[in-house]
């Protein structure tokens, strides 16, 4: 009678057992935090780290609960053989399935990049093609499709400077898209509603940023354009040239000093030869740019430049006092 008992009892205290285990198992692999208390931790696997020291060490930092656990479940899947060398950002709350499976996957790595006021698509291309982000020339691809956010078939000005961290190795699409959003949030709200008058908001922007750095100054040089427009002068934007000549070699370039065939060249975006404004912004301004462009100052100037020496802006009144500050600033 005992005997039987015994044998009866035997098979289901190892059924418990082994429920016990797997139930232990399976909860050495949640996770150690929930969300709302999760640590981000940056973990390296260099080449030739062992699985077992990897694994040692994310019990160590605190990111999985049982390094036990976490060995049988990587024998077993076949992952421990296939970590992949990289810097990885891991959280505390994330299970040690999930933690092994971006081992297994390997890093995407991320790179910071920063895109000055001013710079146009050519500089911006060679930033990113540089750091590893996309290839040289990718900027010019981006299918534009139906878009038309600022009235152009181009992602001059809207590129906006600022700080990014992007993907190595990205496609250009979502790339395009990050730059396109923050221009949505930061720009577009303080350009005119109708697509042709941002555009040209943006145009005289751009020319300001690249010409001076003083906010009053693109104030009342936005006033001198707008007043010149108003009475058919051709700009004379230095600024517009030198990325006529960018634009040429499709290439970011060191155009100054301008010389005199320079001023001559045949290109929609030189200003000395045509009349009115460039057909697109010739850089990416930021937003104190923009504002100056929104608030020209009405002055008794028609001119300026700035002197060689200090970065100053010198205004003139007319042609003759003109000539004198380039006389005595431009030697």
């Amino acid at each position: 009678m005992l005997l039987a008992l015994r044998r009866r009892i035997v098979p289901v205290l190892v059924g418990v057992a082994a429920f016990l285990a797997g139930v232990g198992f399976f909860y050495a692999l949640t996770p150690l935090d929930l969300p709302y208390a999760a640590r981000a931790i940056d973990f390296e696997v260099k080449a030739g780290d062992g699985f077992g020291d990897t694994v040692r060490r994310l019990e160590e930092g605190g990111l999985i609960r049982s390094g036990t656990a976490a060995t049988i479940y990587a024998l077993a899947t076949g992952a421990a053989r296939n970590f992949k060398p990289g810097v990885y950002q891991l959280s505390s709350a994330s299970s040690t399935r999930a933690l092994i499976n971006t081992l297994v996957a390997g890093a995407i790595r991320e790179v910071e990049v920063r895109i000055p006021e001013g710079a146009n698509i050519y500089d911006v291309d060679e930033i990113l093609s540089r750091a590893g982000i996309l290839p040289r020339g990718a900027l010019f691809l981006y299918p534009f499709g139906d878009d038309r956010r600022v009235g152009q078939e181009t992602l001059e000005g809207r590129l906006f400077p600022d700080t990014y961290r992007f993907h190595a190795n990205s496609a250009v699409v979502p790339i395009v898209e990050k730059f396109l959003s923050v221009f949505e949030a930061k720009v577009a709200p303080l350009l005119p509603e109708d697509p042709a008058a941002g555009t040209r908001t943006l145009i005289i922007a751009s020319l300001l940023e690249r010409e001076v750095p003083e906010f009053r100054d693109r104030q009342i040089i936005a006033g001198i354009l707008e007043k010149r427009l108003r009475a058919g002068m051709p700009l004379q934007v230095d600024a517009s040239v030198c990325y006529a000549k960018t634009a040429a070699l499709r290439a970011p370039a060191d155009c100054l000093p301008l010389t005199m065939a320079d001023l001559k060249m045949d290109s929609p975006y030189n200003t000395y030869v045509n009349k009115g404004l460039p057909p697109a912004p010739i850089g990416n301004p930021g937003i104190e740019a923009v504002k100056a462009a929104l608030s020209p100052l009405p002055s008794e100037y028609w001119f300026y430049l700035s002197d060689q020496k200090t970065g100053k802006t010198i205004f003139a009144r007319n042609l003759e006092e003109h000539a004198r500050n380039r006389a005595k600033y431009l030697r």
